[in-house]
């Protein structure tokens, strides 16, 4: 049988002290036997931690048959817990404390630092040794985010990350030590445990301390007066230097050594305006092993950099003050929004506009389409775009398709989407572009990727371990699916996010943002990055996709800014409308997520297809291999059932581009370099007129006076809606305003998503006063004439796949 191993870990605590965990509690008197580096020299300066350093990042300690959970009081500086209260919840109290004293952590000042605290004996959590999980919790019900760094993270089989109770290690497992060498001298810090005949070996991550490093100097190529000043980020760095060169001159650069400013930034200024020219960083370190990626002949793309030649770099110096102070749009209340998600290519590539082959390619031959009047979004009515990445990614050809989800740059719009990328072109043709969008009336959201990045990746070039959440062997955490997870909690990655997503909104106009995979981004960076935003600009537009491999931030965002992808709906309708729903889901969605996944109405965006997965047709089609490009009459008439819900529903609507048209990805489940298969096919709209004219009226309907009753500021009264059922099944009908708290109109809404016959009764409603304006086919606000739903008696009769819509 080998040797139960010694030790768990080591990391740096600062550049030349070290902490090591034990893989058990350390009850003997004298010293672990620890030693340093390749000739094993014993550690002199070794002692014991303190519970509350162990406890600050795993949640507890233990002592004597007592175990003490502990939060720090400046964690979550949003949350009074004095007033609200702070709870610890687990498997040892089935995960209901809020609201129980015998559960609730009180305030204790200790060494002149505030902690919340809640001892008990360690029985009443662990029985027989065996692990548990917990996690702290507010009082109202809000989960606490766990310390990014916490060494009993464990994650479930539903995805949702906990601490856990390790037995046999309470705090008396923890060692601080001083090394012989800096963290940048020593390169690969090795400890060693040396006792008679055993040994074992330890190699010392770089530790929190590294993590907690920033500077708040100007990063970039910046411009003025004086000239053109270089800032880089690279505290582990050892040397730093920048090449300069103009643009296909690279065999004449000039290449400058850079000086460490403020100990963690390395800077050079050069005395000429450099407005135009290429430059690139090389940067050299010591700490040469898995967690760190320094290779001092790679050409680094600076992450500050405004504009790029391509994915490899170089950067572009950008002097901002020769551009105009962009004129910001009014942005609509986020309830009066139509939003359509869309690529740049796909609604250029077949646009019935004259352009060149290199303009459809990019901003330019979309500031075209936008400017005709004919315009397709402009014509269906939608009133705020949301474009798949623009930042730059990593395609190697700008001939290549891609949806842009392999970011390698946050400031630089996309140099394949540029006509001149040498040159910078792209910075004033994507302002441009933003520009004729708002002249339209149409805002500007932004498809946005912090959560990774592409290749070649240049921030692992800088500092690995800062920039990349990795595990114990300093290996790539991968629960973004994409090979590597960016480390968002640190406070450079927070401003590497809020300064490039300033940098969109005050030099370009965007209006808003849709965060990709924001579970990864993480709830307090989410917070921060809301707070920054609005201090600027209070009316910008927050959307997350809610969920990542790891785990869904959906119910946590509640208590944010941000709206939501909302997932459930997507699923939800896509099998009501094939009839497989049922009517307590369909009560839920339309009434906006209310009371679970939204806090207030436009918190949720209600959507059934994206960029991602089959396109709405292909997934609910009656043809085999989800291939919808000739779809069939039920294909369409649940399309039209689709939309009607979709816009009855409150909250923000989003349509992915062509679903008026039936698009179809022609039974392709992901397209994210088929440019032929993304690419919107605009005579699919006189192919289906009637569909397509269908979306443009609802979308009428619900932005004008009398969809008024579905753009909801504030949650209504839950008397605003009166449902009505059929005798079976999951048909039913939707009475919005029934206690007149919106004024005295009324809106009936009725759906049948079955292939036969259903008969609904009206109880309470005077049908004399309801005009039909809508059906499964047709739309007018001055009301059908002819061929109208019927009704007998106090009840009405739905024809299979249908609806109707009514106004009082």
């Amino acid at each position: 049988m080998s040797e139960p191993r010694k030790i768990a870990f080591a990391n740096w605590t600062s550049m030349r002290t070290g902490l090591v965990s034990l893989a058990r509690d350390w009850k003997m008197r004298r010293l672990p036997p620890l030693c340093w580096g390749e000739e094993r020299t014993p550690l002199a300066d070794i002692r014991p931690a303190t519970p509350m350093l162990f406890a600050e990042r795993s949640g507890y300690y233990m002592r004597e048959g007592m175990i003490t959970f502990v939060m720090q009081g400046d964690r979550f500086p949003q949350y009074d817990w004095k007033k609200s209260g702070l709870f610890v919840s687990g498997e040892f109290n089935n995960w209901v404390a809020v609201g129980k004293r015998l559960w609730q952590l009180e305030p204790a000042l200790i060494n002149h630092k505030e902690y919340y605290l809640l001892t008990v004996p360690v029985e009443r959590c662990i029985k027989k040794g065996i692990p548990a999980t917990f996690k702290f919790t507010t009082g109202r019900g809000d989960w606490l985010e766990l310390p990014g760094d916490a060494p009993n993270t464990v994650t479930d089989a539903q995805g949702n990350r906990n601490l856990q109770i390790q037995p046999n290690c309470g705090g008396l497992h923890q060692f601080l030590f001083t090394t012989p060498q800096s963290m940048n001298e020593a390169g690969q810090g090795v400890i060693h445990w040396v006792e008679r005949d055993y040994t074992e070996s330890a190699l010392l991550h770089p530790g929190r301390f590294l993590l907690d490093l920033k500077t708040d100097l100007p990063l970039g190529a910046v411009v003025d007066a004086q000239g053109t000043t270089f800032r880089l980020f690279a505290p582990r760095a050892t040397a730093v230097s920048v090449s300069i060169f103009l643009p296909r001159q690279a065999a004449q650069e000039t290449r400058l050594p850079m000086a460490l400013e403020d100990e963690v930034t390395w800077m050079v200024k050069h005395p000429a305006n450099l407005d135009g020219h290429h430059y690139y960083y090389q940067v050299e370190g010591a700490a040469t092993c898995q967690f760190s990626g320094f290779n001092s002949d790679f050409r680094i793309l600076d992450p500050w950099a405004l504009a790029a030649a391509g994915p490899e770099g170089p950067g572009i110096v950008v002097d901002k003050r020769k551009y105009e102070k962009v004129r910001h749009h009014a942005t609509p209340m986020w309830q009066d929004l139509v939003i359509m998600e869309t690529h740049v290519r796909d609604l250029s590539a077949l646009a019935p506009v004259s352009m060149t082959a290199d303009e459809r390619l990019g901003f330019t031959g979309l500031k075209k389409w936008v400017e005709s009047e004919h315009f397709y979004p402009h014509t269906l009515g939608i009133n705020a775009v949301e474009l798949q990445p623009i930042q730059q990614f990593d395609s190697k050809s700008r001939w290549d398709y891609a949806w842009g989800y392999m970011p390698v740059n946050y400031f630089a719009p996309c140099s394949h989407y540029s006509l001149r990328p040498d040159t910078a072109s792209g910075v004033a043709e994507f302002r441009e572009l933003v520009d004729v969008f708002h002249r339209r009336g149409m805002s500007v959201i932004l498809d946005v990727v912090y959560n990774h990045v592409g290749e070649p990746n240049h921030l692992h070039q800088i500092d690995k371990y800062y920039w990349f959440e990795l595990a114990q062997d300093g290996s790539y955490m991968n629960w973004s699916g994409c090979g590597n997870d960016l480390r968002c909690g640190t406070p450079m990655a927070k401003r590497l996010l809020i300064d490039s997503l300033l940098h969109l909104m005050e030099f370009y106009g965007v209006d808003g943002f849709r965060f990709d995979l924001a579970e990864l981004i993480g709830l307090d960076t989410l917070k921060e990055v809301e707070k920054a935003l609005k201090k600027v600009r209070p009316s910008v537009i927050l959307i997350a996709e809610p969920w990542s491999f790891r785990g869904h931030l959906g119910l946590a965002l509640k208590q944010t800014g941000f709206a939501s992808w909302n997932d459930g709906y997507r699923d939800f309708v896509a099998s009501y409308v094939r009839g497989l729903g049922n009517t307590e889901g369909l009560r839920y969605f339309l009434a906006g997520s209310l009371g679970h996944l939204s806090a207030w109405p436009a918190q949720t965006v209600n959507y059934v297809a994206s960029h991602d997965d089959y396109g709405w047709l292909d997934r609910i089609t009656e043809n085999p291999n989800n291939n919808g490009l000739y779809p069939t009459p039920n294909d369409r008439r649940r399309t039209h059932l689709m939309v009607a819900i979709l816009f009855m529903s409150i909250g923000m609507p989003m349509l992915a581009a062509g679903q008026d048209m039936l698009h179809s990805k022609q039974g392709f489940h992901n397209t994210y370099l088929r440019g032929d298969l993304n690419a919107l096919d605009y005579k699919r709209a006189s192919q289906f007129p009637g569909t397509h004219d269908y979306f443009r009226r609802w979308i009428k309907f619900r932005r004008g006076e009398k969809g008024k009753l579905l753009r909801l500021f504030s949650p209504p009264s839950q008397s605003y809606f009166q449902y009505f059922y059929s005798a079976s099944g999951s048909s039913l009908a939707v009475l919005y305003n029934a206690d007149f708290s919106h004024g005295h109109a009324r809106l009936l809404f009725a759906v049948n998503p079955h292939p036969e016959s259903v008969r609904i009764t009206l109880g309470g409603i005077d049908l004399g006063k309801l005009k039909q304006i809508a059906d499964a086919e047709r739309f007018e606000l001055a009301g059908l004439v002819g061929a109208l739903v019927p009704f007998e008696g106090d009840s009405v009769e739905l024809p299979p796949l249908s609806c109707a819509l009514w106004l009082e």
